[in-house]
């Protein structure tokens, strides 16, 4: 393997969790009285994917003149039971395995508390994680690099065998910040690569070869 030691983001890289998101943001929209013609599915997840669900709040609470704090507790509350229908994304079972059978680690670094851990157990895939690192646990967010220094203090990893993967330029920052190197997941093409990831991928198939190849 390419590198032995692999973090993973959870959100559009592992999970497809978007569909799920932008369907329980445009609710909660309606919910605080945008009417639904007015809201452009597309954009809200385009907000989301190129930047994060923090921008989409300030974009478009700006944009439609609605409360913040009202919207964002009204999305939690739709998008909590929709992550219950997530799928993993083609190849990403294959690549963990992978992974797992060449003698190197998987690990989880996540925005999102412990609801993830628990759509990767059902999802038959928390068998091939080492460690991980949730809202829970209280760290800065990514493209900080404090949690996965974390996760290396306490499972002595060295960065520089380390790869970070992401499907977001926050996420390839974040694995360059702690000394790793960094892939980006982009199945659209949607991101402008500011980052410099050292390969970016559109299927999962194309990341496990890329990690094997001698």
């Amino acid at each position: 393997m390419r590198y032995q030691q692999v973090f993973w983001d959870f959100d559009g890289t592992l999970v497809d969790t978007y569909p799920g998101m932008v369907k329980a943001f445009g609710e909660a929209l309606v919910a605080c009285g945008v009417n639904d013609f007015e809201i452009d599915s597309e954009d809200i997840y385009r907000a989301m994917r190129q930047h994060s669900l923090g921008t989409a709040y300030q974009r478009f609470t700006a944009e439609y003149q609605v409360d913040r704090d009202r919207l964002s507790k009204i999305y939690e509350q739709l998008a909590v039971p929709l992550l219950n229908e997530t799928v993993a994304f083609p190849g990403v079972a294959e690549l963990l395995a992978t992974v797992v059978a060449s003698g190197g680690r998987n690990f989880l670094l996540t925005h999102r508390n412990r609801r993830a851990l628990d759509r990767l157990t059902t999802l038959h895939l928390d068998q091939y994680f080492s460690g991980y690192v949730t809202k829970d646990d209280d760290y800065p967010r990514k493209p900080d690099p404090t949690s996965l220094l974390a996760l290396c203090q306490q499972y002595s990893v060295d960065p520089h065998a380390a790869i970070m993967i992401g499907d977001r330029n926050l996420d390839v920052a974040a694995g360059h910040r702690a000394g790793m190197a960094g892939a980006l997941f982009d199945p659209e093409h949607l991101i402008v690569d500011e980052s410099q990831p050292e390969i970016r991928v559109t299927r999962m198939a194309d990341l496990q070869a890329w990690m094997t190849e001698k």
